[in-house]
């Protein structure tokens, strides 16, 4: 069985176990079988078990069956000889990457022999993160586990950096929403120290303190219009003069992560779902409305990148689509009916469950496997 299909029976066990008495939901008439009321402790319970049996899956992968993770471990052993000038100024020989993460190499390596360390704890941050952003604007925590686990989780495993940028932006949400511009920018900062395109994100900040939809509305179609008539040399540009260490995304594109029309299809369908459910909630200050900007950006970016191969378009949008943990029961609240809510979260998990098994043979992790006892 592969790992993944496991960790998806254990996600739903966890959760039948925490919602309802088992042996009472077995033998309960099916149109009886509800999600019954659950504490607020128990609801946190539930949350820590289901990121705590994701953190296995995620802290103890074998690091010689991902793609990039093993240029993560020769940076670690190289470090030994590495002095922190020269991290700082040159980095490392085995793997390129920018300062922050060089510098976080460097001090893991220097208080533990062991790279395992270094993975445990970048975990335990990103999921950290995660379980941070749920309990504070989840309103359906089980939702978002089983988004998190088939949106973000697989590509989370390997694509170390970026998750970790975007992982420091969650903790960005309550500085952009209280305006406190000052925390936000070392948050970008720190950020942009990981993963230099995380630097996407920043507009966000600005674009929320819009507070007519309208003004709002017209900026983006201006910068929709703008980014789909020069993509193709906006984007090189970009590489060139803000992040040259992507050029390689540029000049070695690989069509499959690039943008075809479906994923702006799919992103497009969420966002009309959003604005039809949530009417004037839509762009309500507060979390609504940095989740609808998020969604609206996701939209765009990948819209204007329809076509290119770009490998930096994904890239560079997933920084707005892997918020779709905390975007789907946030809009799925405003749907009047608890049975709605449920029918539609469990088609979306559905439909997310079949590119996520699917994906599981995927060339970038179909070598899978956690460490060995």
């Amino acid at each position: 069985m592969h790992l993944f299909y496991l960790l998806f029976i254990i996600e739903i066990v966890i959760a039948i176990t925490a919602f309802t008495n088992v042996v009472e939901y077995t033998f309960m008439p099916v149109k009886e079988r509800t999600l019954r009321y659950l504490s607020d402790e128990r609801l946190n319970v539930y949350l820590l078990l289901s990121l705590g049996a994701i953190f296995i899956f995620h802290a103890f992968k074998n690091p010689l069956t991902l793609d990039d993770i093993p240029f993560y471990v020769d940076a670690f052993y190289e470090s030994d000889n590495v002095s922190w000038t020269r991290v700082i100024g040159l980095g490392y020989e085995s793997l390129k990457t920018e300062t922050g993460f060089a510098l976080v190499i460097k001090a893991v390596s220097s208080l533990f022999s062991s790279d395992q360390i270094l993975f445990i704890l970048t975990s335990v941050f990103i999921l950290y993160a995660v379980y941070f952003s749920v309990r504070q604007y989840s309103p359906i925590l089980w939702v978002s586990v089983f988004v998190f686990m088939t949106d973000s989780f697989p590509q989370s495993l390997f694509i170390l950096r970026a998750f970790l940028a975007i992982s420091i932006y969650l903790f960005s949400f309550p500085f952009i929403i209280n305006r406190k511009v000052i925390p936000f920018l070392l948050l970008s900062g720190i950020a942009f120290s990981v993963h230099m395109s995380s630097v996407i994100f920043l507009p966000v900040y600005f674009l929320y303190g819009i507070k007519n939809w309208r003004y709002l509305l017209l900026l983006l179609l201006f910068l929709t219009v703008l980014l789909i008539a020069g993509f193709d040399t906006l984007l090189p540009w970009f590489v060139e003069y803000v992040v040259p260490e992507y050029a390689y995304y540029i000049i070695n594109a690989d069509n499959y992560e690039g943008a075809s029309w479906k994923m702006p299809a799919l992103l497009s369908a969420i966002l009309l779902f959003r604005i039809i459910v949530m009417k004037e909630h839509f762009y309500e200050e507060g979390i609504n409305r940095l989740l609808s900007i998020v969604m609206i950006l996701a939209v765009i970016v990948y819209s204007a990148g329809m076509g290119f191969g770009f490998g930096l378009t994904s890239r560079v949008a997933m920084f707005f689509t892997n918020m779709t943990f905390l975007i789907i029961p946030n809009t799925l609240q405003y749907l009047k009916s608890s049975s709605w809510q449920f029918a539609c979260a469990v088609i979306y998990i559905l439909f997310n469950s079949f590119f996520f098994f699917k994906s599981a043979s995927d060339i970038l992790w179909v070598n899978y496997q956690l460490l060995e006892i």
